[in-house]
């Protein structure tokens, strides 16, 4: 559709900087994790085999980084709509349609995501009021655990604001340029 038949405003450009910095910093966050993975792992081959003393705390702290990976990258996905759907019955539907199952769908996930966000998020005040540590680094597991609700939270908070876009505009913001082919 081109501009000039285009009725509704488009979306104020600091929601776009936003979204995208907030992705930028995701995923730098997610490819530093990953070669902290990759560095920690090969030092351990390199400990075990050649002076036969791994690091104990190699495959905790791999793993703590994955999680971190893991949301950080979700949260960037969640920017730019890059989920992994099966949408054929919705691409194929009248634009009235789509955009009522978009935002359906976009609601039921909300109240599932702030489902979870309350659990999670009760068991990290649970195990930082116990003062839960892990074995092989004696770190308090609240932290790492905490990257579910804070991550959940974050994605949660982009569906919302894309959610209310949708409502005011023509497109959610950082979709038009980064959409699914």
């Amino acid at each position: 559709m081109s501009q000039a038949s285009n009725p509704s405003p488009t979306p104020p450009r600091s929601i776009e900087r936003i979204g995208e910095g907030l992705t930028q910093l995701c995923l730098g966050i997610a490819a530093v994790a990953l070669i902290c993975i990759v560095a920690i792992n090969g030092t351990n081959v390199v400990a075990r085999y050649l002076f036969n003393a791994p690091f104990s705390w190699a495959e905790e702290m791999m793993l703590y980084l994955m999680i971190l990976s893991v949301f950080s990258g979700a949260i960037a996905v969640t920017w730019r709509n890059l989920h992994i759907r099966i949408d054929t019955f919705i691409e194929r539907a009248p634009a009235g349609v789509r955009r009522a199952a978009l935002n359906i769908g976009t609601i039921m996930s909300l109240v599932v995501m702030i489902t979870v966000i309350f659990a999670s998020a009760r068991i990290v005040t649970l195990l930082y009021s116990y003062d839960q540590r892990s074995e092989a680094l004696d770190a308090p597991v609240w932290f790492p655990q905490s990257f579910v609700p804070v991550g959940l939270g974050i994605m949660a908070a982009i569906m919302a604001v894309k959610l209310v876009a949708s409502r005011f505009y023509a497109e959610p913001p950082a979709d038009s340029a980064k959409e699914r082919p």
